[in-house]
C-alpha cells in the first residue's frame, strides 16, 4: 500500500513540470502545479510514513512484529523501513529548515513606518506603500498581517502611468496571495530538488505568477500594459523579499527548460516501479478493491 502511496505522489509531482509548458494562461498553470505538488508532497509524506510505520510498531511491541504480517502495509522488510524513517527524518527536518528560512526572510523584508521616508495610500496598491530610503530599483509586496508594499525613491520618481503600473502590479501579489504559491513552489524544489529539470520548472512558474499579477493589474482602468513595459524598462529587475520575487525579462525561459521532460520521465518510471512492486505483492482481488476505492 506504501509504495502505490508514494507512486501517486511521485507521478503528481510530475505535473507542474508539464503544466510549465503548456498552453494554459498563467493563472491555470501556477494553480494546477501548486495543487499538484501541494497533493503530491501530502502523499509522498504519507507514504513514506506508511513505510517507516513497522519501526514504530516494532518498538511499541517490543521487536515482536514480523515483515510477514505487515508484507501489504510496507513490504520490502526491516531495511526499507529503516530507509524510510531515515527519509522521513531528514524530509521533515529539511521542509522545517525550509519554512523557518521564509518566516525569517518575510519578517526582514518588512519596513516599519518610523523606517520610510514616506508612506503613500494609492488606491490601485489597496494597502500602504512605504518608500524606502534607497535610490536602487526596489518594489516588493509583503504580505502578513502588516502587510504593505514597498518601493524605493527611484519608484517614487517615475511618471504617473509608470508608477500606478507598479503599484497596481505589487498591490495584485498580495491580493492573489502570491506569497502562499510561492512557498508552495519553494517547498516543491526544496523536496524535488534533486531532479534535473526542476529549477527551471520552479522558474517558469516564478514567472509565470508575474504574468499573473501583470494580467491583474491591468484590468484596472488606469492602468495599461505598456506602461508596464516602460517601468520595467526604467527600473530592470527589482528582486522581491517578502514571498514574492520580481524577475523581468522575455517570455523565453531558461536553458534547463529543454530538461523539463526528465521531471516528467523520472515520475513516469518512478510510479510504474511503485505500481509493478503493488502488484507483485498483492492478489488482483487487492488491487481490484483499491481501483474501486479510488473511483
Amino acid at each position: 500500500m506504501s509504495l502505490l502511496v508514494i507512486g501517486i505522489g511521485v507521478a503528481l509531482l510530475t505535473v507542474p513540470a508539464l503544466s510549465a509548458r503548456s498552453a494554459l494562461g498563467p493563472t491555470a498553470r501556477v494553480r494546477t502545479a501548486c495543487v499538484s505538488a501541494t497533493i503530491g508532497i501530502s502523499l509522498l509524506g504519507v507514504g513514506t510514513l506508511l513505510t517507516a510505520s513497522p519501526l514504530l510498531l516494532s518498538w511499541h511491541d517490543q521487536g515482536e512484529v514480523s515483515a510477514v504480517g505487515l508484507g501489504h502495509l510496507s513490504p520490502g522488510g526491516p531495511w526499507a523501513w529503516s530507509a524510510a524513517g531515515v527519509l522521513g527524518g531528514v524530509g521533515a527536518s529539511g521542509l522545517l529548515s525550509f519554512l523557518r528560512q521564509s518566516g525569517r526572510a518575510r519578517r526582514r523584508a518588512k519596513l516599519p513606518p518610523w523606517a520610510a521616508t514616506a508612506l503613500l495610500h494609492d488606491e490601485l496598491a489597496g494597502v500602504e506603500v512605504r518608500v524606502a530610503p534607497t535610490l536602487e530599483p526596489v518594489a516588493f509586496a509583503v504580505p502578513g498581517r502588516d502587510r504593505h508594499v514597498v518601493v524605493s525613491e527611484s519608484v517614487t520618481r517615475l511618471a504617473a502611468p509608470e508608477r500606478r503600473a507598479v503599484l497596481a502590479h505589487e498591490g495584485s501579489h498580495l491580493r492573489l496571495r502570491h506569497h502562499r504559491h510561492l512557498l508552495v513552489l519553494g517547498t516543491y524544489q526544496r523536496i524535488w530538488g534533486w531532479v534535473p529539470g526542476v529549477r527551471a520548472v520552479v522558474a517558469a512558474h516564478r514567472h509565470s505568477i508575474e504574468q499573473w499579477a501583470d494580467l491583474d493589474a491591468s484590468r484596472h482602468p488606469h492602468v495599461d500594459s505598456q506602461a508596464m513595459s516602460r517601468a520595467r524598462a526604467q527600473l530592470g529587475a527589482c528582486d522581491g523579499v517578502g514571498g514574492v520575487d520580481h524577475q523581468t525579462g522575455s517570455d523565453e525561459l531558461s536553458p534547463e527548460s529543454s530538461r523539463h521532460a526528465l521531471v516528467g520521465v523520472t515520475g513516469f518510471i518512478a510510479a510504474l516501479v511503485a505500481a509493478g512492486a503493488y502488484s507483485l505483492t498483492h492478489t488482483v482481488g487487492d488491487i481490484t478493491a483499491v481501483m474501486a476505492a479510488l473511483h
